[in-house]
């Protein structure tokens, strides 16, 4: 019997809408919006873009879908999250088709947007049951992004525009905080609750044990990336504020000699020293090479 598209994918999905939306947006971004930046930092900025389109439509309909329906987490997957996760879909297979092409060497997205993309397949077209967890994850992962990439589209233009340094300036500490609080707070919460229920076992007639083990362990490993991604933004804000401190130190004359801040200026260089991950500032080298949030 021949291979019908359709045994997969059912007519009515919008996952392939999406894509073509997703990449119709990347297009934009990259041959229009951000034309004139340099050949990187246009890639860059078209993956921001993309998640720019996704991240506030999936927040807001994965936590209307959490509000408005009850916590079952082995319930059949609904028509409403069926579309929410195809077009998630979309957006992440885009996303890791950009870094596989232009940021072969971001391991740890790479496989944050794989784990993704298999985690939303194997609960809307394998088990057909279990959504409200990606749902729960989604609206956790996605909530930061739209900070997090007027954030970094404003750190790669800094050096050529002084608006954009000004909102990466003001943003640098409101993003740090609330990027923590998500990812070690909230997500490591929803994740322990997800496993709870699976490792009882009472989910295994719809979900099988193996699988709901692979979304917990799909999981925990983004998690882990989280607190990776944490503690480089703590490193970059930890560096941004001893370069103003130094600024100011010049700008108003300071004496080089006043030895209380030369000591608080060491102990934060020291600080930021002993961090084991480099960027240029101590972000990431590539921020869109962050967690435009997906699921974490």
């Amino acid at each position: 019997m021949a291979f019908e598209l359709s045994s997969f994918i059912p007519k009515e999905s919008i996952f392939f809408k999406s894509l073509a939306l997703f990449v119709a947006t990347y297009i934009l971004a990259y041959f229009v919006l951000f034309s004139k930046w340099t050949y990187k930092k246009r890639f860059e900025a078209a993956s921001c873009f993309l998640s720019i389109v996704h991240a506030p439509a999936a927040t807001i309909l994965a936590t209307y879908d959490l509000v408005t329906t009850a916590w079952e987490l082995d319930a059949a997957n609904t028509t409403f999250q069926n579309r929410v996760m195809e077009f998630s879909l979309a957006y992440f297979l885009g996303d890791l088709v950009h870094f596989l092409f232009a940021a072969p060497d971001d391991y740890l997205f790479i496989l944050h947007h794989a784990a993704t993309s298999t985690y939303i397949m194997s609960c809307r077209y394998y088990t057909l049951h279990g959504a409200k967890s990606v749902m729960a994850l989604l609206a956790a992962g996605e909530v930061t992004s739209p900070i997090q990439n007027v954030w970094a589209l404003c750190r790669m233009a800094r050096d050529s525009s002084p608006i954009a340094r000004q909102i990466y300036i003001f943003l640098s500490p409101i993003f740090t905080v609330v990027f923590t609080f998500f990812r070690l707070l909230v997500g490591p919460f929803i994740i322990y609750k997800i496993s709870e229920f699976y490792i009882q076992g009472t989910a295994t007639t719809v979900i099988p044990g193996w699988l709901s083990f692979c979304w917990m362990l799909k999981s925990s490993i983004a998690i882990f990336g989280s607190f990776v991604w944490v503690y480089k933004l703590w490193k970059g804000l930890v560096r941004l504020y001893i370069g103003k401190v130094s600024t100011k130190k010049l700008m108003h004359g300071i004496p080089w000699g006043n030895f209380q801040l030369i000591k608080s200026a060491c102990y934060l260089n020291f600080l930021s020293k002993i961090c084991l991950f480099s960027g240029k500032d101590g972000h990431p080298t590539s921020f869109t090479s962050l967690v435009h949030e997906g699921v974490a």
